[in-house]
């Protein structure tokens, strides 16, 4: 979404868990879970700090795109929201509440009619079929160790030098949506690996240049999974289904 995103561990940034609402929700939420109250602000800029706090009870967001809000609403990643530009360059603050404590999935569809309702969000879906990545699990297991906690929304890849680290316990369904920034195309987990896993990932960046006498070349994202996580990554086609933003306002409805 922007260049910031690549150090989230620094600002606490707290999002939707793995489990909720289906990738494939309906695009229509149901009018009837609303919140209680919200307010919604148009920024000016994007400076700052950021959060994305999700409680039982109400959300607390903080200079968040319109993009990364409907990802949220919609349980998406990045390759499967279609959309213009400016939906990743507008920020936005809101607070809401729901009243009474609710699941995550019933808060995702609350803020999907939030943005239906106040940034007159239109939307459908489509099937197009790709080139992809299926994340599975090498013959010998995986080289990682079981975590009784994961982060909703794990630290993102960090930069150091001429490689990149992705650090933190996540589940495997977010390694594949960290992963699909890098790979070139998207990663669908086929791993069958439920729940939260320790990993360090540390492998060439995409501007990788290897200077003269250097003694560590990090490996190629491919082979770093293998090597380092007991993964891999088998390309296949497959279908994805996208959500195509047809219209949105840029200026929210007033409070």
């Amino acid at each position: 979404m922007r260049a910031n995103f690549l150090n989230l561990s620094a600002v606490g940034l707290l999002a939707f868990g793995a489990t909720g609402v289906a990738a494939y929700a309906q695009a229509a939420p149901d009018s009837a879970l609303s919140f209680e109250a919200a307010s919604v602000k148009a920024l000016k800029d994007s400076e700052g700090a950021f959060h994305f706090t999700v409680l039982p009870n109400r959300l607390d967001i903080k200079n968040m795109s319109l993009g990364f809000l409907i990802k949220q609403a919609y349980d998406l990643r990045d390759d499967q929201v279609s959309g213009p530009d400016w939906l990743s360059n507008n920020h936005y603050d809101i607070a809401a509440t729901s009243g009474a404590p609710v699941s995550q999935a019933t808060m995702r569809t609350m803020l999907q009619h939030l943005l239906v309702e106040r940034f007159h969000l239109v939307t459908h879906w489509v099937t197009r079929t790709v080139a992809m990545y299926r994340l599975v699990v090498l013959p010998n297991g995986p080289k990682m160790k079981a975590s009784e906690q994961g982060y909703a929304l794990p630290n993102s890849p960090m930069r150091s030098g001429n490689s990149m680290q992705l650090v933190g316990p996540m589940s495997m369904r977010q390694l594949a949506e960290r992963l699909t920034r890098f790979a070139g195309k998207p990663v669908e987990d086929a791993t069958n690996l439920d729940g939260y896993f320790t990993l360090t990932l540390t492998f060439a960046s995409g501007d990788y240049t290897d200077p003269a006498g250097s003694d560590f070349a990090p490996p190629l994202l491919t082979a770093a999974i293998q090597e380092q996580l007991g993964l891999k990554l088998v390309p296949e086609s497959g279908p994805i289904r996208i959500l195509v933003v047809d219209h949105a306002e840029p200026v929210p409805t007033p409070n």
